[in-house]
């Protein structure tokens, strides 16, 4: 079955691998949570850029982390493409299409920031969790200290995420074999949602009896793993990514190098 999560193959070898899944889970919050609190549209282009040349000198799948990304940019485009129409009040351009639209210059860089923060978020957790394996992933939840509850619940809803999408592609391909014909993006989007509400509720009755046949086995909601701890190796790579991001926040003139670069490649 081709899964559909970010996370890699057990067989799939990365450098990261030697740093503590703990520190490769709490990454991508250090480096991301500060453009989503900054208006630095430059220091999200850094970062955007930082992840591109990360991604080949770690040995990430590049194709599978954007092929993932490129699933969620329409709902990304969704909730950004209406703000440059009622925000703002510098007008920059009108369309006349029997009425007139107005584009404002406010809402549209509110648009460009908004787009870029959410696209480098996606992109950052995709990249960094693509270097965890399922089990490493669920070893930094334990180890992170979190509710044995909250964790038990999110690996059962990792479980059954692939097997909903590989129902819904058969349910959709089964249909196209009996002539149904889907050809636009909605079409398939409100498919999907349909099917896809179908199989919840199905699977509902399935998710019981795994809790159930668990608890009879012994299964008491704490998720145990070998002891590994962190090493002073990956102590001094999470101490490196956080002096990464006050260099680039506080020290370093993101706005004038770049364009410093643009005034060497321009007349």
């Amino acid at each position: 079955m081709k899964t559909i999560l970010p996370f890699r193959h057990e067989n799939e070898p990365t450098p990261l691998e030697q740093v503590h899944p703990l520190v490769r889970f709490i990454l991508p919050f250090i480096i991301i949570i500060p453009i989503l609190v900054l208006k630095d549209l430059f220091l999200i282009i850094t970062i955007i850029f930082f992840f591109i040349f990360l991604i080949p000198i770690c040995r990430l799948p590049f194709k599978r982390i954007l092929s993932r990304v490129k699933l969620i940019l329409p709902l990304i485009i969704i909730l950004v493409i209406f703000l440059p129409l009622y925000i703002g009040n510098t007008l920059l351009y009108t369309i006349n299409i029997g009425i007139q639209i107005a584009i404002y210059q406010e809402g549209l860089e509110l648009a460009i920031l908004l787009f870029l923060r959410i696209f480098a978020s996606i992109f950052g957790f995709m990249a960094f969790f693509s270097s965890l394996s399922y089990s490493e992933f669920i070893e930094a939840l334990t180890k992170a200290r979190l509710p044995s509850m909250f964790v038990g619940s999110l690996i059962i809803l990792l479980h059954y995420i692939p097997i909903l999408a590989t129902s819904n592609r058969k349910i959709l391909e089964a249909q196209e074999l009996r002539g149904k014909k889907v050809t636009s993006y909605w079409q398939k989007l409100k498919a999907h949602a349909f099917i896809m509400g179908k199989s919840i509720v199905m699977n509902m009755e399935r998710s019981e009896k795994l809790y159930e046949s668990l608890k009879l086995r012994g299964f008491s909601g704490k998720i145990t793993f070998a002891p590994r701890g962190v090493k002073v190796f990956d102590i001094i790579i999470l101490i490196g990514f956080i002096l990464m991001m006050i260099l680039l926040i506080i020290f370093i003139d993101l706005q004038n190098i770049y364009i410093g670069v643009l005034k060497l490649f321009t007349p």
